[in-house]
């Protein structure tokens, strides 16, 4: 069990990823689990994790506008947005609220790399 207070924080492009289920938290082997936070006018830009990885996004609240490879459309709450393995993914808050979704990927990877490619450095806060 873990709890959102419990987790670290990765700083984004005026978002927090919240590492709630991964291999050094909780021992998963097969998936990590995010629970994410973007500002308006902030996102997760696109990006992939490698050509193994399974993603998928579910929106809590608020409204983004996810890029894939796909396509690109706007999504609110109660949405689940997959993409295929080796797919560039991204979502922008295109809101007045925060954006908040869980992003679940399978197998896990090395989300604080990702984060260093994005912000130049990684910035933990909290965990």
């Amino acid at each position: 069990m873990r709890h959102l207070r419990q987790a670290k924080a990765l700083k984004g492009n005026r978002s927090r990823s919240f590492q709630l289920l991964t291999p050094e938290t909780v021992g998963t082997e097969h998936m990590l689990v995010t629970f994410v936070e973007v500002l308006a006018g902030g996102s997760t830009p696109p990006h992939r994790h490698g050509p193994d990885v399974e993603s998928m996004y579910f929106i809590l609240e608020g409204r983004g506008e996810v890029i894939s490879d796909r396509e690109g459309k706007v999504v609110g709450r109660d949405t689940a947005i997959f993409f295929p393995m080796g797919s560039k993914h991204g979502i922008r808050n295109v809101g007045r609220t925060k954006l908040k979704y869980l992003s679940i990927h399978a197998p896990p990877y090395n989300i604080e790399s990702l984060y260093k490619t994005w912000e130049g450095a990684l910035l933990v806060l909290g965990g």
